[in-house]
Formats: structure tokens, C-alpha cells, sequence
């Protein structure tokens, strides 16, 4: 196995509203570009009005740890997932979908986590996260020797305390036997020096710009020099304005392509996932960003899943990668600013 994913398993429910203010719920803050956790006693209000002033647009398996090994096995990976679903039809219906990941390993118990994915006109999407059964992972939902054949881990946020002792412990168990990589989402990102012990000694931290400053407590430039004494290389998404990677030696930037966006939901997912399988193809690193980046533009051209770039236009990726690299002409990085 070449990459196995664990974090949250969700089925998205995406939908469009005119404005995103006819969505209010009691108890429950919705804004444009954030994630938030909602209770159980505000679903059926959600629901009822998102049928009544939105428009369902698609059902799509999700979570960001899927997202990106589901685009590592479009790539020609071997990736796996490990997670929860519930028993029950929707957790039926996700595994359904699961085309080219192995997700022989998810555990299925309780009820499946769903998020609601709500684009307003200006396609700045929020996110609302029901966990259910995700909230209840344990140590033996995880099937160590399963995952000690993988070259590299990846994780997403898994919303409770008690999940993220899980995640930590997966990762004392196999430090040095594989790489690691996380993505931890604004659920993460809010629990702050929780997450230190997670993030330190892995090769990549994918995070957004507003996601580092809530981890850090401080803007983004002090932030990113706080991360790097935790990781090797931090790839911060800026969404339209691209993405930017850091090392302690180098930075460098990466313009997304002009695309009409229709849903971004799982843009920074499928980022992750061509950054990595270009990353572990020995693919210069400002090189794989430009490839990652592009990609992402893409899968913004449809709802969920039905975008991500194809298989040939991966490849088509991989190898204009290459072979920019092959002939020397490597974007140029500069020296971090201290």
C-alpha cells in the first residue's frame, strides 16, 4: 500500500442558496468559508431549511482524507482509507462510491457522519459537520499491521479529543516507518497546542491561511516559522490566489488556473492529493505545487467528486512535471525572510 488516509468519513450533501442569511438556525452560526460542528437537535431545522431555500445539488462521499486518497489512486496509488461509517444506508451508499480507494479497512458502527456544504452566490462554501460515529474511533477500529505496509500516512481531523489521542498513537507507533502528512481543517486548527504533539516530526502540514493563524494564535508569517520548527514543509492554500510551500531553506508560489467555479468543495483535498503523488514521484517540490494547484482549479468545475481531474489529466500533470524538471527549468524558490 502506498498511502492509506485516516480522518472523518462524511457523505456530503451539497447544496447552492441565493444567500446564505435565509439559512439561520437557532444555536447554530453559519458564515461563508468556515467549518463548524453542529448538534444533533439543529439537524432537522438545517435540513428543513435548506430544502426550502436551497437547491440539492449532489450526494458525494467525502472527508479530507478520502478526498486526497481517492485522488492518489486516480494518480495510480495504491491508497486506503480508514475511518467509520454507520450501518446504515448512507454509510451503504458511501462505500458504493468508493471506485478506487480500498476502504476494506473502514469500520463499520452507529450512525455515518454527513456534512452540509452550502455555496452561496459567491461559491464561498461553509461547511456544517454532523460527526456521529466519527466522534466514536477507538484503538481497535485501527488495523496497525494494515497500515504499517504503507509509505505514507495521511490524516484529516477526526472533530473529538479522544479520536485525536487515537491519531497521535498511530503515529508513535509507525514514526520512522512511514512519512506523514496532515490536513487538519479548522476543527483542528481550533484545539491548538492540542495538536502540537500530532503535528511534530511530519514531512507535511497542508493547511489554509486562515486555518495556520487560528492553530498559532498569530499572523500568518510567524505562524508559518512556528510550523517549520514542527515540519519539514507547510503548503498554505489561499484558494483564488493560489498556494504557497515553505521549508526552512525555501518558498514558493503557484497561481491556480482561470476556471468558472461551481462548487470548490474538496479543492484543498484534491491539492493534497496531486501535491503528494507528484511529491512522491520525486517531482521538485515548487513543480508539484504548480501541478497540485492547477488541479485544483479544475475540480472546481463541478460539484464534489465529479470534477477532479481524470486519470489522464493526472497524468498529463505528472508528466509535464517531469518533464519541466527533466529539462532544468525548475521554478525558482527564495530564501525565507527570518
Amino acid at each position: 500500500m502506498d498511502v492509506i488516509g485516516i480522518g472523518a468519513l462524511n457523505l456530503d450533501f451539497i447544496y447552492e442558496t441565493e444567500d446564505i442569511s435565509f439559512i439561520k438556525i437557532a444555536g447554530l452560526t453559519i458564515e461563508e468559508g468556515k467549518e463548524v460542528v453542529g448538534k444533533e437537535d439543529s439537524l432537522f431545522s438545517l435540513r428543513e431549511k435548506l430544502n426550502r431555500f436551497g437547491t440539492l445539488r449532489k450526494v458525494s462521499p467525502g472527508g479530507s482524507a478520502s478526498n486526497t486518497c481517492h485522488v492518489l489512486s486516480l494518480m495510480g496509488y495504491e491508497a486506503g482509507v480508514m475511518g467509520i461509517l454507520g450501518e446504515d444506508r448512507e454509510g451503504d451508499f458511501y462505500l458504493k462510491q468508493l471506485l478506487y480507494e480500498d476502504g476494506s479497512r473502514i469500520v463499520r458502527k452507529g450512525r455515518t457522519g454527513m456534512a452540509y456544504i452550502i455555496n452561496a452566490e459567491n461559491k464561498d462554501r461553509s461547511i456544517i459537520v454532523f460527526p456521529n460515529s466519527n466522534s466514536d474511533i477507538e484503538e481497535e477500529d485501527i488495523d496497525i499491521p494494515y497500515i504499517s505496509q504503507a509509505k505514507w500516512v495521511h490524516m484529516s481531523s477526526l472533530v473529538t479529543e479522544e479520536s485525536l489521542e487515537v491519531q497521535k498513537h498511530i503515529k508513535e507507533l509507525l514514526f520512522g516507518k512511514a512519512s506523514f502528512s496532515i490536513d487538519p481543517g479548522e476543527i483542528y486548527a481550533k484545539m491548538g497546542s492540542k495538536i502540537y504533539p500530532l503535528l511534530d516530526g511530519m514531512e507535511i502540514l497542508f493547511i489554509s491561511e486562515k486555518e495556520i493563524e487560528i492553530l498559532f494564535k498569530t499572523k500568518m508569517k510567524k505562524a508559518v516559522k512556528k510550523a517549520l520548527d514542527m515540519v519539514n514543509m507547510v503548503v498554505v492554500k489561499k484558494g483564488k490566489r493560489g498556494a504557497s510551500l515553505f521549508t526552512k531553506e525555501n518558498t514558493c508560489s503557484s497561481k491556480p488556473e482561470k476556471v468558472e467555479v461551481i462548487d470548490n468543495t474538496g479543492a484543498g483535498d484534491v491539492l493534497n492529493g496531486v501535491f503528494l503523488g507528484l511529491y512522491m514521484r520525486g517531482i521538485d517540490p515548487a513543480m508539484a505545487l504548480q501541478g497540485a494547484t492547477t488541479a485544483a482549479s479544475i475540480s472546481t468545475k463541478g460539484y464534489g467528486r465529479d470534477a477532479y481531474p481524470t486519470k489522464d489529466e493526472m497524468e498529463a500533470l505528472m508528466d509535464r512535471g517531469i518533464g519541466k524538471q527533466g529539462k532544468g527549468s525548475r521554478k525558482k524558490t527564495e530564501s525565507i525572510k527570518k
